[in-house]
């Protein structure tokens, strides 16, 4: 089973824990208590959606839901990428803050 796979199945049943969660608020605050059968699960479990394949869309279809789906789609590895980069900038930048600060400090000090 692939990373992704699980990784949708575990946001999948994070969901419906909380969509549980919410209607037994919804039921406590209504002065109701929810029903279900004791030693079951609190969540219960939806089936699981299904995707009409790309040949069984019409042309035009078939496009429009490609483009859809391109804009949505990212690298999984950019952003650890992007936050690495970013951690670098900042430790240059304090860097060259912390260096022009003691050159300042020594010009300073020296033309006295």
């Amino acid at each position: 089973m692939s990373d992704r796979l699980k990784d949708l199945q575990r946001q999948r049943n994070l969901a419906l824990e909380q969509l549980a969660w919410l209607d037994r608020e919804i039921a406590a605050a209504g002065g109701t208590v929810p029903a279900r059968a004791p030693g079951t699960s609190p969540v219960a479990t939806a089936p699981a959606p299904v995707a009409p394949s790309p040949a069984a869309l019409s042309g035009e279809s078939a496009v429009a839901v490609e483009a859809i789906m391109a804009k949505y789609q990212r690298e999984t590895d950019s952003l650890p990428g992007k936050v690495k980069l970013g951690c670098f900038i900042y430790f240059a930048l304090a860097f060259l803050i912390v260096g022009l600060g003691v050159l300042a400090l020594y010009l300073y000090t020296s033309r006295k």
